[in-house]
């Protein structure tokens, strides 16, 4: 797992004189430059070692003088490409390294059929210096975070946004018009970020640049609903995915996904990495540890600070105001304390299975609508009952596409309209409506999670937070065959239950042992930070200068913290993220 950084620009060399990405990469890194016609070229990665170790897997790599790799991520299945190569071409193999691999494959195959091949984890930046292109990718689901640049003047790529800031190659300036996105969702869908003109390139699509006629072609290359005819076993894949240089772990909850990974690998005496939460997954954790002598690793309390949140909306890039970034890093930390790179996660079972509550509310759509008409005495209730029930019925008013986020907003449309000021709905139905029009009847609705909640958000701040802490972490269930096997079938199976099939995988292992649990997530501390720790006057004034957004409806949030925290925790916790994301960044308007 490492960072990459590429550019071509027009006007000037990019000198790279450190490893820009050091917890992306430690163990390594290296430079590459060029000067192809009019033009400058730059390829920077920083690494970290997992397969192939030592001098061999540095990069950029350079076998033949006309092509160069900087390569982010795992190829699973590289050893049956190389039997592949090896056979149809006759290559000589010098390293041990799915980096080889892949720059074999893109010259001796090409591009789109070295995609259709390649099973992994991945972002890449490929330089064919004969064809005058530059070209990235980034994998199926995208598990790894690709952003990108495109001007007359420069075309450059990164693993993190961070990057473009300290080379000087853009400016940090704020997209006004997807504030009202960004307080839909918490987060803001590919292809778009918060920053004027910095994209994220989205999952399962390329873009090739050629720096001739300064053309940008971006195309897709893989979807979820592609029919692929292959199936594999969950023990298939993560013995695929727990090839490795290095030694191994499992973050184990408990829950149905993670303890599905454990159990293809329980006779492996592999480490288990565990945050306690005396719940009902901690009830399966101990009871895995008896059916199967498991050694695992339990943490009793992990760093919730405001200082630690704050650290990690760096690492972040994008403002995705979710604690669950806490535990995320406090985990890989953990892991990489005890000696463990790489990190095995059940992330992505409720994407591929329909696993989230909302979920039964799509899957029965057509009785959403009498929600609506719920009894408004139902509404002088208070806290999270009160929230969800808001959340249905502005759902079931409008259950279309552009509106599921009413299902897990902390905001209404009304209180985005007043906090922002600006008609950004119109543009945001647009984006959601392109985004899933090829997709049929209600699994748009899972689609639109595959694309945003999964991908812009889950996969983002799992990547940017294991990596903060030098940590990779890989996610078996997202494996491109499992994934686009289930969803055909994701919203016709059981239709008022969560999850049935990996239940049932489940069910089949352990038999009567199995205990369906309850899931509780972890609880975060923020009410405090909330309450005592922000100074909501300084976060106004800040606001107030940009005239960026409403001030006067957070101060009515404010003093509704001490009696309806659950109402306006997270509405706040928003504001504090784009307000510290912005001073962090030294983000303008």
């Amino acid at each position: 797992m490492c960072g990459i950084f590429g550019a071509l620009s027009k006007t000037e060399e990019i000198i790279i004189e450190k490893n820009l990405l050091p917890h992306r990469g430690p163990d390594d890194w290296g430079v590459f430059y060029d000067e192809p016609p009019n033009c400058f070229l730059t390829l920077f990665q920083s690494r970290l070692s997992i397969i192939g170790l030592g001098a061999q897997g540095h990069q950029p790599y350079k076998k033949y003088n006309d092509y160069v790799l900087v390569f982010n991520g795992e190829i699973y299945n590289f050893k049956e490409i190389k039997e592949k190569l090896i056979k149809e071409f006759g290559i000589n193999f010098t390293t041990s390294t799915d980096t080889e691999v892949l720059y074999e494959s893109l010259i001796h195959l090409g591009l789109n059929i070295t995609l259709a091949l390649c099973n992994g984890l991945f972002a890449f930046g490929f330089y064919d210096k004969k064809k005058q292109t530059l070209c990235i990718a980034r994998d199926h689901l995208g598990i790894k975070p690709l952003y990108y640049i495109h001007s007359s003047n420069i075309f450059s790529f990164t693993s993190e946004i961070k990057t473009f800031f300290e080379l000087d190659i853009i400016k940090p300036l704020i997209r006004k018009d997807l504030l009202g996105e960004y307080f839909a969702n918490g987060w803001i869908y590919e292809p778009d970020t918060l920053f004027q003109n910095i994209y994220k390139l989205k999952a399962g699509h390329f873009a090739v640049f050629n720096f001739n006629n300064n053309d940008l072609d971006i195309k897709k290359y893989w979807d979820i609903d592609d029919k692929n005819g292959i199936h594999y076993t969950v023990e298939e894949i993560v013995k695929r995915q727990t090839v490795a240089d290095v030694s191994f772990g499992i973050y184990l909850s408990g829950g149905i996904d993670s303890s599905l990974v454990e159990l293809a690998l329980k006779n492996n005496h592999t480490f288990n990495l565990n945050i306690s939460l005396s719940d009902g997954e901690s009830e399966r954790v101990s009871l895995l540890e008896r059916l199967y002598n498991l050694e695992v690793f339990k943490i009793q309390g992990i760093d919730q600070s405001l200082n630690l949140y704050d650290k990690l909306i760096y690492y972040l890039d994008e403002p995705i105001a979710d604690a669950a970034i806490i535990p995320a890093y406090e985990l890989a930390r953990i892991s990489r304390e005890n000696g463990k790179i790489v990190m095995l996660s059940g992330m992505g079972g409720d994407e591929i299975d329909g696993g989230y509550s909302r979920h039964l509310i799509i899957k029965n759509l057509l009785f959403v609508k009498l929600l609506r008409f719920l009894p408004l005495s139902l509404l002088l209730v208070k806290g999270k009952i009160k929230r969800n029930i808001f959340r249905l019925k502005a759902f079931a008013k409008e259950p279309k596409p552009e509106n599921y986020f009413a299902l897990t907003s902390y905001l209404t449309k009304t209180e985005i309209n007043k906090l922002t000021d600006n008609k950004w709905f119109p543009n945001y139905s647009k984006k959601i409506n392109d985004m899933c029009k090829t997709v049929q009847g209600n699994k748009k609705y899972f689609y639109l999670d595959f694309k945003g909640f999964l991908a812009s958000h889950n996969l983002i701040y799992m990547d940017k937070a294991s990596m903060a802490a030098s940590v990779e972490v890989r996610v078996p269930l997202l494996d491109k065959n499992l994934a686009s096997s289930f969803f055909p079938n994701i919203n016709t199976s059981a239709r008022f239950k969560l999850k049935p099939r990996l239940k049932r995988m489940l069910e089949d292992k352990l038999g009567k042992n199995y205990k369906n649990t309850k899931k509780e997530g972890f609880r975060y501390p923020y009410y405090e930070w909330l309450r005592s720790e922000i100074n909501w006057d300084e976060i106004f004034i800040f606001f107030e200068s940009l005239q960026l957004i409403n001030t006067q409806i957070v101060k009515i949030w404010v003093k509704e913290i001490e009696n309806d925290i659950d109402s306006v925790g997270m509405k706040l916790l928003y504001v504090y993220t784009l307000y510290r994301w912005m001073k962090i960044f030294n983000v303008k308007t």
